[in-house]
This record gives structure tokens, sequence and C-alpha cells, in this order.
């Protein structure tokens, strides 16, 4: 039986949300009833995904490392009504051989993939956003688990979220604020679409890795809208694996 959510009533903010599993998040969150802020940087994509659902989805064009750009969009987005999660997807992977790491690089990948996730929790976490029973929810990756040779960088990204995750869901517990990460396997995105130009093999390797095969989007969306919803209320501080076997 497929399980089927109601989020008739709530407000959710997912970031990366013009593409890949943020899109699908989006999407499924306005299908199930909620009201959705989705942020990215591409407006045409935004818009086409504000198409969907035009009274549920609302759109802000932003760069989500910018934590001034970010709270004036939620404010306004919220209005004088209370947040009841978010879903940070936006990242970036980038092929960092230790030969040619740059402190740019590092710098560029861990403000999008770590950071401004830890951001926007802090500002939602604040008593004008923050609503008791709210879960909030950082897409991780198995590379913050398993070292990939040239990934150094985007591994330590994921796995900083890991750690933050367990300590947030302890100093948040007393608002009521769960904190969980889910960690998918290789799942076809155009971010993944993006590393098969730089090796041209790699949708192979991952192929033979994944027992199960290949993941898509809606792999990953399942387990993040449970996490979201109250049928998840007693966990927190938890990374969920979604790999189609990749670690087992």
């Amino acid at each position: 039986m497929e399980v089927k959510f109601d989020f008739t009533g709530k407000r959710f903010v997912v970031t990366g949300a013009s593409s890949g599993i943020g899109r699908q998040i989006a999407f499924e969150l306005a299908e199930a009833g909620a009201s959705v802020l989705a942020l990215a940087r591409r407006e045409g994509k935004l818009k086409e995904l504000q198409k969907e659902f035009p009274e549920r989805i609302s759109i802000a064009v932003i760069d989500v490392t910018d934590s001034n750009k970010l709270e004036e969009a939620i404010t306004l987005f919220a209005g004088d009504c209370k947040i009841n999660g978010s879903v940070h997807t936006a990242g970036i992977n980038q092929f960092t051989p230790l030969r040619i790491i740059k402190k740019n690089d590092v710098q560029k990948i861990m403000e999008i993939n770590y950071l401004a996730g830890v951001e926007l929790i802090k500002i939602l976490s604040k008593k004008k956003f923050s609503v008791p029973n709210s879960s909030h929810v950082l897409i991780s990756s198995v590379s913050g688990l398993q070292g990939q040779a040239g990934l150094s960088v985007y591994s330590a990204s994921k796995s900083a979220i890991l750690g933050t995750v367990r300590s947030l869901a302890i100093e948040l517990a007393p608002q009521t604020i769960r904190i969980n990460a889910v960690s998918p396997g290789w799942i076809e995105t155009e971010m993944a679409s993006k590393m098969k130009e730089v090796n041209p093999n790699l949708s192979e390797e991952m192929q033979k890795k994944h027992p199960l095969g290949l993941g898509n989007v809606s792999d990953v969306t399942g387990m993040v809208l449970f996490l979201l919803s109250n049928r998840s209320r007693w966990i927190t501080g938890s990374n969920i694996i979604v790999d189609g076997g990749f670690l087992a």
C-alpha cells in the first residue's frame, strides 16, 4: 500500500528547488497540500515548478549562502504564519583531487552544501518562525560515510552535516524541533549528469556498486516526506541511508 501524506495547512522551505531532489520534494509537498517556499538561483526553472501548483508554491530567486536574503525571503513567505519545517538540498559536487584543491573551492562547496543548511535552521528556529513539532531535513550523501578519490571536499561537506544533525537534535529538542539527515546513493539528477561529463564511465561504475541499481529522485523524496511528517515524531538526530545497497 502506497503511503499518502497530508500536509494541508503546513508551510515548508526547500532549497535547491529548481532541479533534482529539491524540485521533487517541493512538488510532492505541494501535491500533499503544503504551502512551499522554493528557493534556488535559476528563475526559469523555479517558474516552471510554480506552474505545477501556483497557489501553493512561492518562489524566491536567491543565493542561499546570503543569509540576509535568505531570511528576507522566509519572512515574506511566512507573513504572520509559522514554518513547519525545511529541506536543504542545495549543493554542488566538484571533482577536487588533492593536487588541485584550492581554498576557494573548499569555501564554495562548504558554504553551499553545509553552511547554508545550518543558517536555514538557525533562522527557522527563531521564535517568530518556529512552531512546536517542526522538522528539518538536511540532504547529506553516502560520500559523507565512505571515501571516494577526488571527492574529499564534497565528502567533508556531507560529513559535516551528519555531525551537525546529531548536535542540533539535542540542542533543539527542548523546542520540540527535530533535525535529521538523509544520505542518498547515486541518484540520476542534473548534478549526476555533470559528474558523468567529467568521467563518462562513472554511470557504469556506479551501477555496479549499487546492488539495487541506480536511484531516482522519488526514491529519496518518500523518506524526506516521512521525516517531515508527524509519523516520524520520535526520530531526531538520525541519518537515514537511501542508497540501493551501496554501503551494505
